[in-house]
């Protein structure tokens, strides 16, 4: 009896040493590079140019998009047909830029002066 609980004990102790825990590296995370934000009036649109750096080996996925100053805010692709999704690949960087995918914004609820920043969310 004495040795049947020896036994299960160093087993429950031997599983109990087999615990994974990730790390920064395993988890990552999705950081917006704002430095390198920046947005042009397109008429009465506004396109949205931005980094988003994945940092896990895990990526991440862009379903949507708003923003306070603007009715409408929507993710498209190079030529302007909107995305429903975007996929961040894991330990990439994705350039929201004119030529790739970015953010345009109609409908703005005031003027935006030169410089001025405003808050967008992206939701993931």
């Amino acid at each position: 009896m004495i040795t049947r609980r020896a036994a299960l004990a160093a087993l429950g102790l031997g599983l109990a040493g087999c615990v994974h825990y990730p790390s920064v590296v395993d988890v990552g995370g999705t950081r917006i590079r704002t430095e390198n934000g920046r947005a042009a009036r397109h008429g009465d649109r506004l396109a949205v140019f931005f980094d988003v750096v994945s940092t896990g080996k895990f990526g991440d996925i862009i379903t949507g998009v708003s923003a306070p100053v603007a009715a409408q805010a929507q993710l498209v692709d190079a030529p302007g047909a909107a995305l429903m999704r975007l996929e961040i690949p894991g330990a990439t960087t994705v350039k929201f830029t004119a030529e790739g995918p970015h953010v345009v914004l109609t409908g703005l609820q005031r003027p935006l002066t030169p410089r001025e920043t405003f808050v967008l969310t992206l939701q993931f």
